[in-house]
C-alpha cells in the first residue's frame, strides 16, 4: 500500500468527520482520537504494538456498528480504514 493512498485515506477520514454535523461532542472527540491513533499507525506501521493495533481495530469496528444507521457516510470511509489495515497486515 503506498503512501498516496494512506494519505487520502486519512484525509478522507478527517474530511468526512469534519463534515458529520450531528455528532455529539463526547463521540466527535472520541473519533478524532481514533482518527489520530489511524495516523499514527499508519506513519509508522512497525513502531506500533501488535496489541495496540488491535486496540485500534477493534475500536474502529465498535464505531463502524454505532454509527451505521446514523453516520453512512463516516461508517464506509471506517469500513475503508479497517479494511486498508487489513490489507496492511495489522
Amino acid at each position: 500500500m503506498n503512501d498516496e493512498v494512506i494519505g487520502n485515506l486519512i484525509r478522507k477520514l478527517q474530511g468526512t468527520l469534519d463534515g458529520a454535523s450531528s455528532i455529539s461532542e463526547k463521540d466527535r472527540k472520541q473519533l478524532e482520537q481514533l482518527s489520530a491513533d489511524l495516523q499514527a499507525v499508519l506513519a509508522q506501521p512497525g513502531a506500533v504494538t501488535r496489541v495496540r493495533h488491535q486496540n485500534i481495530i477493534d475500536r474502529l469496528r465498535a464505531a463502524v456498528d454505532r454509527f451505521e444507521a446514523s453516520h453512512p457516510d463516516l461508517t464506509a470511509v471506517m469500513a475503508q480504514a479497517t479494511e486498508t489495515l487489513a490489507d496492511m497486515g495489522i
